[in-house]
């Protein structure tokens, strides 16, 4: 799977040869902006799938918590009663 350096040294890449290549420019230039955009996307990708996962992990960890403090105040309940 291309990840977003990848992406983003065509990108570059693409902008030297515009450079080079004046006849070409318009045509580096586009290639360049849609590598770019692409990067862009995966990072955002990859931003959301972190931010869900973190966010699975704190619920699971919550739960966990949850279920030991409820276990601890039903012990001292029936310690009580």
């Amino acid at each position: 799977m291309t990840g977003q350096l990848e992406f983003n040294s065509r990108a570059e890449l693409c902008r030297q040869l515009a450079e080079l290549e004046p006849a070409n420019r318009i045509l580096w230039m586009a290639e360049a902006e849609n590598w770019s955009r692409l990067s862009q996307d995966k990072f955002r990708q990859e931003k959301f799938r972190k931010d869900e996962f973190r966010d699975q992990a704190g619920e699971r960890a919550d739960s966990g918590i949850r279920a030991g403090l409820l276990g601890r105040s039903a012990r001292l309940l029936c310690i009580l009663a």
